[in-house]
């Protein structure tokens, strides 16, 4: 892991040398509507179901040209898994939470002044322990497409997005669940 992320490192710090356009730095709050899929549905089986999801984080986009940006940050995703069991004799349900933090390497492109396109792969890492839903830890891709208004230094944005986690999982299960959010990110910027 390490071994990934110092050459990430050394070549954000490195483009932005040699970058003449504004970096920035910014925090969000989003709502997610999320659940969890399956390649493969197991006929009879229990289900799940995720209520009260949310995240939020902050980004920091390196400027590379003046359309053209290098996005990576820290995200924070928590919701609720309400897990019903089979039929069989009876049927209950409980409620695990559900915790990840993941570090998105998007490209963002501005275009029209007030839009953005932006996506890329992530890596997701489990925060909470589950004994019924799959591990989450892995790589995922995001992409979203969202409207700002700058002002002064300042900027402030509403990013509609997906995410899909653990395309390629760490920790490989049979018929492995997939956290998929779709969200809407509120946030503020500030350009430097």
């Amino acid at each position: 892991m390490k071994k990934i992320l110092l050459p990430l490192f050394f070549t954000f710090f490195s483009l932005s040398a040699f970058s003449q356009t504004q970096n920035e730095v910014r925090l969000y709050y989003g709502f997610t509507n999320s659940d969890l899929l399956r390649s493969d549905e197991i006929a009879g089986g229990g289900s799940t179901e995720i209520e009260n999801s949310y995240e939020f984080g902050f980004r920091y986009l390196l400027g590379i040209t003046d359309n053209l940006a290098l996005e990576t940050g820290l995200n924070y995703w928590r919701g609720d898994v309400m897990i019903t069991s089979a039929p069989m004799p009876e049927q209950t349900t409980r409620s695990e939470e559900l915790q990840t933090t993941s570090i998105p390497i998007y490209a963002n492109y501005t275009f029209l002044d007030y839009f953005f396109v932006n996506g890329g792969p992530v890596m997701d890492f489990q925060g909470s322990e589950s004994e019924s839903v799959d591990p989450q830890a892995g790589i995922g891709v995001g992409f979203g497409l969202g409207a700002q208004y700058t002002f002064n230094n300042f900027n402030i944005y509403l990013n509609p997005n997906f995410r899909r986690y653990a395309v390629i999982p760490f920790e490989e299960k049979n018929f492995h669940q997939k956290l998929t959010t779709f969200g809407v990110q509120f946030g503020v910027g500030y350009k430097f």
